[in-house]
Order: C-alpha cells, then structure tokens, then sequence
C-alpha cells in the first residue's frame, strides 16, 4: 500500500469504506436479538495484503512501518462551518470554514490539513501573507509569511465546494424506485472521512469546539453535535440555473471539544419524537410516519443514561442526546458528539417487538459518549478504550434489565467470538493493541477484535477487582481524561491507583499479545482427595509465554453439595487438591466465566448429565451440554430434550440443548422441539438453526425423503408461529433442504416485506442453497435499487455464488451495481465480480482505478483486481 506523503510522518492508507460485519457471537446463536448491529458492523473485511503491517517493518527497506499519531504543530480550538445547499436532490455544497488555532512549540510557517476531493477556493489569515497548495487532491499545504507565532491565536477562513464525495458524507437524492422518499444526507467520519467534506486534522489526537451554520431548502431539518442555537428561514437569491429558493439555516454549537471524526451533519424530512426530560433532550429523528413507533425502540434511553451516570458518576456530558434514523448508512451505528446516527430500519413496526430487540444497539452507541466521545482514544492503536467499553456497556444495561445471567449471557457471547476467532501468535500477528497495522480500519476488525475481546478484558478485570474498586478506577479514568485523549495506559493506572494492584502483566497479556489461552483440564478422586491437573496446550515459547490467570472449579459430590477450588496458573501447568471425603460426581470448570480461555474436559457422559442436572450456574450447565454434543446414550438425548422443554430453565440453556441434539445427530428428538417449545421463540429459532447445520451430515442429507418430510414439518410449523425470527429461520432451512428446486416457502419470502426485510434476506440465503436459475433470477430483482440497502448488498454478494447459473446476464448486472450510489452494494458488486470469475472484469477493475476519488476505493480495487488475477 503507498504511504500518505502528507502526513507530519508515514501513515498507511484508510480502507475507510464501510461494511457489515456481523459478529461470532450472533452466529452462535448467544446474542441478544440485534446486539450485534453496533458499529462494529462497520468492520468487515477488508483486502489487506495479508496483513503486511503485522510485523512492524518492510523488510526490503528496513523502514519502519508503525503507525505513530501525527504531530500537533498547533492547538486547534474551534471550528465554524457555513454550509449552503442549495438543492437536495443535487450533491453538492459550498462552505466556508473558520478555523480558529495557535502554534504550540514553535512558530508555524506551513500547515498541512487532510482534505480530499475538495475544490478548494481560497484560503486566508488576517495579519500574514497565505499562500495554498491543494496536494493531490488529498492535503492541504498552508503557508504563512510571516510564520504563526506560539501561542497565540490565528484565525484561517477556507472557501471552498464539495461535489458528490465519495466518502464521508452520504448523499442520497430522491429517486422514482423510491416514490416519497425525500432527499437526504449524512455524514460518517470514522475512522478519518470527515476530511472529505472539510479540511481537518482528521486524526484522534486532537480535539476542538465546533459550530455548524447549514442552510438548506426549506422544509428540510438540520441536525448537528451539540445544541441548537437558532432556526432562521430567508430567500436563497437565484442564479443561471434557479430563481429564488425559500431556504432556512440551523445553526448548532458544539462548546466541549471533541475530535473531528465525531463532527456530524444530517439534513432530510423526519419524524422527531423527544423521549427525554427538560433538562436533557432526547429527539429521535425517525423516517417520515414512523413517529409513532418511536417511544416503544427508543423509550428507555433515558433509563440507560441513568444506568450509566450511576455506574460511573459521571453525568452525561453533552447539552442533548439525538439518534436518527437515516437512509444508506454503511454501518450499524455511528457514535457522533450527543447525536448518534443509525441505520435505514432501525425503528421496530409493533409486529416486531416480541422477537427484535435493539437496545442493544441503542445502549452500545449511548455508551460511546462516555468512552469515544468524553475520552477519546489518542490513536487506532487504543480503539479498544472507545469500542471495548461501547460493548461492555450494553452487558451493563442488560444486567440491569434483565438480571445478572443476561449479563453473562452477554459476556458469553464474547468470549465464543474471541476464542473462536483470536488463535493469532507473536511474532507474526499482533495482538489488540499494535501500532503495526496497514490501514485505518484493521484495529477494529483483527481477530483480537477490540469489541468483544476488549469487553471480555473489561468483565476480567471487574472479576479480578470486584464492583467497588472496578467502577472506582474507571470513574477515576474518566475524571482524569475527561474531553481528552486516552491510551491503554490511562485506564490501568487509574485502575492500579484505586486498587493497589500492579496490573502490568494483566493488560500486557491481554491487550499487547495475541491469542487466548488453551486449558485441558482433567482430574481424579482417590481416597476422598479430588486433584485437578490443568495445562496450556496453545504454543508456549518466548514469544508466547504461557498466559498467568486463576481458573475457578466446582466439584459435586456425592452427598449433593458442591466445594470449590482453583487452578492457579504461573506456568504452563497447574495443579490443586481438595479433600473432599465424598466421591465427586463431575467438576465444572470456570462455571462463573471469570476467564477469557478455551477449557477443554473430559467427563464421561454420567459426569456431564450431573453437571447439566445441577450445575452451579447457568453457565456451568451450558458448558455441560457442550460437553454433552458428541453422539451418546438415548437417555442422555431424553435429558437433553428435556432441558430443551422445560420452560422453568433459563433460555440460554434451553438454546444450548437444541443445538447438542443437533450436534449429536439426535434429528427425531430435535425436530419434537418445532411444536414443543410454544412459549419460546428463541428456541424454536435455534431448532430449525440446528436442523439447517445438521443438513449435509450422515444423518440429514438434502433432495431426500426424510428432507422432504422435515421441509413440510418446518414449514408448517413456520406457517403458524407468530416470530419473524422463527420464519425466517424457517425460510433458510427450506433453502438448505433442497426437497424442490422453489419452495413455496422460499416464493412467498420473496415477495413478502418484513422488519428489516428478514424474510427476504433468508430467501436470498436459501436461493444459495437452492443454486438454481430461479433462485438467480429472484435475487437479481433484489438488486434494485427499490429495496433496503442492506437487502441489495445481500442480494449482489450472493450473486457471486448464483452467477453460474446464468453467467452472462449476472456479469452485467455486476458491472451496474460496481457503479451504484450506495456503497454498500458498490463493495458487494466487487466481490462478487471477483467470485464469478469473469476475465472481463479486469477491465472494470481497471475502470473503478482510473476513474476513482478516492484512495481507500482505489486499493479496495486493486484488492479486487488480485485476487481476480490469482483466481484464473
């Protein structure tokens, strides 16, 4: 990747262009419905070269390829933006910034500002002579005769135009496959976009207060960081192309200073429904006619803040909390300054409500303002500090939601990711915390994923510390760098201050290195002594030591009572003994989740069956029915379905049956639960989840007999279920199947609209299986652009794997979507262009380069244009 030249020192390129990302935990089947549509769902992956910042240096060079944070020559203290648009439907503004900054160290002579594809116009300060460069269309290069003397405040008045940018600032116009959509755009600057809609200093390590004056056509609503100062409306004067356009400017002052990744502007028609208090606003900007369902998605935001200033002591720091609700947004949520932005449909219809939940969401993107906003991490290296905690926060609203083991449910959730995912090793992959990274984007999505494993890390430390001192050293962090910037480093001397404890090894351990660690634990009962061997068995060497932790056990005996102990690991093994007179019966390892580790037992089926019986914890339970998956006794798979049944259990563990018999092949007892589980949908969920996983195995194979008969059991059983969840789920098993080449159940999901297009979605998954020509053609039709953006991104990616199918007419169908105006069916159009393997798609590939504005569309091309290459 070429280096940006006109950073204050070398940085690689931004892959800033935004994706989904689904999360390990939901496909587990562990997440709370819609946690996993944060914003770590801006992160998928991106090509990256194989990882080539991972170690650190180019080896042909010698240079060093870390990424530093670059030099503050000047304290930036306020910015005003005047922004004139004169027309909605045509995407393009003028703008005059005032930047307002005073030399640090030394006297200024020359400035250089991110600022990208941006027509800039003039540029001036008062008292010195200004002259610009405007480098590759990417940075602007100020100079100062004479210089800027230390310390004291200049004021630099940029002009300048922005036409249809091709990132940060999201532009949709009306269009007749939308009737009565208006108009509408927004902005996303993370990790560093923003600079192509202003000129910034578009990096984390600096902060400034900022002022939006946006006129725009009247009957549009502006919305901005902070609070509103004035609603002024007035007559736009007329120009060769227009008359007289009736306009009206919102000016908003954001006074704490916050860095400019967070600098949000939304403009379009809305529903604004306020569900907070006269001391802290709360407006929901909801799509037109939604307003009425705003209360019964948003109406506990004010619960959370409180949940939160508890929790912390510190009260919510800005002058109002806003959340809209815009078209074409790239990700789940975007945690902008007191007004957090979220995706096309996320705002339930009353039909959803039992099965949907989005408050995970909503809590995640609330919890930012604290960690992200109010402290800031000072560099990619530390997004752990915005996102890890973002992501512990909703584990704390669910805790006080629901009580503490939707909590851990949570947590576990996490933990499955991270484990499933984090089996990199040192030295040649980095852990959460690096400097080695090619580009702006790979920090939030490495396999040491800082949502999951930074909230995981949060939870230890609560375990290690205990609820006092925990919430005591991060109130402490915030008071410290309260409207500043953080490093890792922050968060554990405050913690270290309050508690006494050196936590060096622990945050070393867990946020510098890779990789989890591996137990096999095993033990034995002689002469009423129960010993308990545990050993590392990922590699231990010098440059992965084996991991320092406690591991907690719990053993029951005979007489029914439960004792404890713990496996205290300064090495690669260790070993405890406890006198326990009675026969142990089984022991459950880690049965409170205290430690981020795989933990491997070997219990015989009795040992197992007793642990799930009455296991300590629902955890401890869950672990048992994994230990429980592999093939075994009908009277295990009796007990199994049971738990599956029993309605006086928590869920989780019920879940957790459905898919053991799923996983043992238990098929006759799994498919009971489709009409046995009528008070749980989410069991009924995992059912026919469990059912689709088992198709392919020896004991379900598709375009059989017994398929057929499980196809029209399930989709009966669809067919009178009231949850959206269970049909779709319903949808996709009929497409895994195979028991005709167009299930009515799969037709019906084509054409039937639903909360998020769910239905649709799982048909476009089931058209996959099915891999036949109607199934192309029906995915096809859902690449227009009429439908949801999310569906359509879904739609063209499957139409990597359906091309075949008809490989003419899906190429050139791909080479339209390589050009729509929504990103994300733009990214989807590549990779499935790559996946259909069409030689000709070179030249489009070469198009997409030549023709680009952007730097981080034009590796995402030439990424594309590899792997083609690679593929033939």
């Amino acid at each position: 990747m070429k280096p940006l030249k006109y950073r204050h020192q070398t940085r690689r390129l931004a892959l800033a262009l935004v994706a989904g990302a689904g999360v390990a935990n939901a496909s587990l089947g562990l997440a709370y419905p819609g946690e996993h549509d944060d914003c770590q769902s801006l992160r998928l992956a991106w090509p990256d070269g194989g990882n080539p910042g991972a170690i650190g240096f180019d080896e042909a060079t010698g240079r060093d390829t870390r990424n530093f944070p670059p030099h503050r020559l000047a304290d930036y203290k306020h910015m005003l933006l005047e922004v004139t648009i004169a027309d909605m439907n045509t995407p393009r503004l003028s703008a005059t910034q005032t930047l307002t900054l005073a030399p640090i160290g030394n006297e200024v002579a020359s400035l250089k500002l991110n600022a990208r594809a941006l027509t800039i116009k003039s540029v001036a300060c008062e008292g010195t002579k200004t002259t610009f460069t405007h480098i590759d269309n990417a940075a602007l290069e100020i100079s100062f005769d004479p210089p800027l003397p230390v310390g004291k405040d200049a004021t630099i008045v940029i002009e300048y135009g922005v036409d249809d940018p091709p990132l940060g600032l999201i532009w949709t116009p009306e269009s007749p496959a939308w009737p009565g959509r208006p108009a509408q755009l927004h902005t996303q600057g993370q990790p560093e976009t923003n600079s192509y809609w202003f000129p910034c200093h578009d990096f984390p390590n600096e902060r400034l207060t900022t002022e939006l004056s946006v006129t725009v056509p009247a009957g549009f609503t502006v919305l901005s960081n902070g609070r509103l100062l004035e609603r002024v409306k007035s007559i736009l004067p007329g120009d060769g192309t227009r008359g007289m356009t009736p306009v009206e400017r919102f000016h908003w002052l954001q006074d704490k200073p916050h860095v400019n990744y967070l600098v949000s502007m939304v403009v379009g028609k809305f529903d604004v429904v306020d569900v907070g208090t006269k001391e802290l606003p709360m407006p929901v900007y909801a799509p037109l006619g939604r307003g009425k369902d705003v209360q019964a998605t948003f109406g506990r935001t004010g619960q959370m803040i409180a949940l939160f200033e508890k929790r912390f002591g510190i009260k919510y720091p800005w002058d109002q909390y806003a959340q809209s609700v815009v078209w074409n947004f790239a990700s789940g949520g975007m945690e902008n300054t007191s007004c957090t932005t979220l995706y096309d449909t996320a705002i339930l219809e009353p039909s959803a409500l039992k099965d949907h939940d989005l408050e995970g969401l909503i809590s995640h993107e609330l919890g930012h303002q604290w960690f992200g906003d109010y402290v800031t991490c000072n560099s990619w290296e530390h997004v752990w500090l915005n996102e890890g905690f973002a992501t512990y926060l909703t584990s704390l609203w669910l805790e006080q939601r629901d009580g503490p083991e939707a909590y851990l449910r949570y947590i576990r959730g996490n933990f499955d990711g991270i484990i499933a995912n984090d089996h990199a090793e040192a030295p040649a992959v980095a852990g959460m915390c690096t400097k080695a990274y090619a580009n702006t984007w790979e920090p939030f999505r490495r396999p040491a994923n800082p949502y999951g494993k930074g909230s995981s890390i949060l939870h230890m430390l609560r375990c290690k510390l205990g609820d006092d001192l925990f919430f005591k050293g991060v109130h402490e962090y915030l008071t410290r760098r309260g409207l500043q910037t953080a490093d890792t480093t922050d968060l554990r001397g405050a913690l270290e201050d309050v508690s006494g404890l050196n936590l060096e090894q622990f945050f070393s351990q867990w946020c510098t290195r890779p990789g989890v660690p591996h137990v096999k634990a095993t033990y034995a009962w002689k002469d009423g002594v129960l010993t308990v061997q545990g050993g590392q068995t990922q590699r231990i060497d010098g440059d992965n030591p084996a991991f320092e932790f406690e591991l907690p056990f719990a053993a029951k005996l005979s007489s029914g009572a439960w004792v404890s102990g713990v496996l205290s690991f300064e090495g690669r093994s260790a070993v405890a003994s406890l006198v326990s007179g009675d026969e142990v019966e089984c022991v459950s390892f880690d049965p409170d989740l205290t430690v981020l580790a795989s933990i491997s037992t070997d219990q015989s089926e009795r040992a197992w069956l007793a642990q799930l019986a009455s296991g300590p914890t629902v955890q401890s339970r869950v672990n048992a029915l994994r230990g429980l998956r592999v093939a075994g006794s009908a009277a295990a798979s009796e007990a199994i379905r049971n738990a599956a049944q029993n309605q006086n259990i928590n869920v989780l563990v019920r879940m957790e049956a459905a898919r053991a018999l799923g996983a043992r092949g238990d098929l006759s007892d799994l498919r009971s639960l489709l009409t046995t589980c009528p008070d749980s949908w989410e069991v009924r969920e995992a059912t026919m989840n469990a059912i689709a996983d088992m198709v392919g195995t020896e004991h379900l194979k598709a375009q059989t007999e017994l398929a057929a008969s499980l196809a029209e059991q399930s989709g009966y059983a669809a067919s009178r279920d009231w949850s959206l969840k269970v049909k779709a789920a319903a949808v996709a098993l009929a497409g895994k199947l195979r028991a005709s080449e167009r299930p009515q159940i799969v037709a019906d999901a084509f054409g039937t609209p639903s909360q998020s297009d769910a239905l649709r979605g799982a048909a476009v998954e089931a058209a996959k299986s099915l891999d036949n020509s109607w199934a192309l053609n029906k995915v096809l039709e859902l690449t227009n652009p009429k439908y949801d953006s999310r569906l359509r991104e879904r739609a063209t990616q499957a139409l990597g794997a359906l091309g075949k199918n008809d490989p003419q007419k899906t190429y050139a169908r791909l080479a339209e979507l390589l050009k729509d105006r929504e990103l994300r069916t733009r990214r989807a159009a590549g990779g499935a262009l790559v996946e259909l393997g069409e030689a000709k798609a070179k030249q489009l590939f070469e198009e997409e380069i030549q023709n680009s504005r952007a730097a981080e569309w034009t590796q995402l091309a030439q990424g594309w244009l590899k792997q083609l290459s690679e593929k033939k």
